[in-house]
């Protein structure tokens, strides 16, 4: 089996059938998730779990979460974090 040296994006806040066809063939190493992909925590729990489904197993999940305007995970579901300066 080849190397999976790549993380991948999804379009939104479900999987795509594309993309679960993707993957299960791609194999990505992990996930990284953006504004685009996180409404609350149950829905961002379900993702987590249909791409986690699709990939066989356990899968590193990143965020895109630098804290001030860019904070992915925020009010009202999880806490305001300041920027990386303060």
């Amino acid at each position: 089996m080849a190397p999976r040296a790549f993380i991948t994006g999804l379009s939104g806040l479900t999987l795509t059938a594309d993309e679960r066809a993707f993957l299960r063939e791609a194999r990505p190493w992990g996930l990284i998730l953006f504004k685009r992909n996180i409404q609350d925590k149950n829905q961002v729990a379900d993702l987590v779990r249909e791409a986690s489904s699709e990939l066989g197993g356990d899968t590193p999940v990143l965020i895109d979460q630098e804290g001030g305007r860019v904070q992915r995970l925020g009010p009202p579901n999880w806490p305001a974090y300041p920027p990386g300066a303060a």
